[in-house]
């Protein structure tokens, strides 16, 4: 009798136990079933438009994204500056969006009329963007927009857009063009580099980096100012990774300074100085003929990437320069 009171008191406390470990269990899985759909870390490819290509091309980020916010997140990372110089950001600087919702995957996004005044192809680009972007988080399979309260519909009257029937690559001529004011630097009397602003036009399918040095070769426009880079200097490549902008030159760039340790300064310094000027280049790394070349000791070592060096800028500006 005393062994089955026994027995029957160890059944209670056992299926006591059990009840309690199954909803701890069911509890700490709820939670991050809950965390896994309210908060995670996603990577997310952020959409800009590649002036290389004339297209879309994308950066992939890290980003820890919540339903609450996410769309805040994603649209100040495509407001961002990208770290290739060759892209830029879709999103025009007044553009804002109003209000969002989003029901079972379906995302309305309401923007600032400020979106009535960008071209056709400004739209396009921007739509795009934001779509492909906004559909790469796990919360959102479509994208509709409105603006200003006004709902925008395409492609056969559809509202929602996604992967789809939105344009996955998206072009504009290579022929347009802008123009952009740049900030050279070339010597003067006194062996020390003199600010000269220009304001030139550049084309979509050309990056700004390439225009710079062409713009350096070709040489001052002011009489006072003396022109620093060889005229035989041949651009063979320029690209720029992870803030470092790859310089290839002939090696007329070198040769033909005759060894004037001076002259040489001058001339690597006028395009560091210029180049760093534009954002997302923190250095330069020369390459002659495709290869990293070591000057002799008592030149600047441009077989590492070099920053800039401000203490041989005059302080001295030539502005409005056409």
């Amino acid at each position: 009798m005393k062994n089955n009171k026994k027995l029957f008191l160890f059944g209670v406390v056992f299926v006591v136990v059990a009840i309690l470990f199954i909803g701890i269990v069911s509890f700490i899985l709820s939670n991050l079933n809950s965390d896994n759909i309210n908060s995670n870390v996603q990577n997310i490819k952020i959409y800009y438009y590649d002036k290389i290509n004339n297209n879309l091309s994308y950066e992939q980020k890290t980003l820890t994204l919540e339903k609450e916010n996410f769309l805040d997140i994603i649209f100040k990372e495509m407001k961002s500056s990208p770290k290739s110089s060759n892209l830029s950001s879709t999103v025009p600087e007044n553009l804002t969006i109003l209000n969002h919702t989003l029901v079972d995957y379906n995302l309305d996004i309401n923007l600032s009329s400020d979106y009535n005044s960008l071209s056709n192809v400004e739209k396009l680009l921007f739509r795009s963007s934001l779509v492909l972007t906004t559909i790469e988080t796990s919360f959102v399979n479509n994208v509709k927009i409105f603006v200003d309260g006004v709902e925008q519909k395409y492609n056969n009257n559809n509202s929602y857009l996604n992967r789809n029937n939105i344009i996955l690559n998206p072009t504009i001529s290579p022929d347009k063009i802008e123009r952009e004011k740049v900030t050279l630097y070339f010597s003067n009397e006194n062996n020390k580099l003199v600010e000269e602003s220009r304001n030139i036009e550049v084309k979509q399918n050309k990056s700004m980096e390439l225009y710079i040095v062409e713009e350096l070769i070709n040489g001052s426009k002011y009489k006072n100012n003396i022109n620093t880079i060889p005229y035989e200097t041949k651009i063979r490549n320029i690209k720029t990774e992870n803030n470092i902008c790859y310089v290839d030159l002939s090696l007329d760039f070198i040769s033909k300074m005759s060894g004037n340790k001076t002259y040489e300064t001058l001339a690597i310094y006028s395009i560091v100085n210029s180049l760093t000027n534009l954002d997302g280049i923190n250095k330069v790394q020369f390459l002659i003929d495709g290869e990293k070349l070591k000057l002799p000791e008592d030149s600047v070592d441009i077989s590492k990437p070099l920053g800039r060096y401000s203490d041989i800028i005059e302080d001295k500006k030539i502005i409005g320069v056409d």
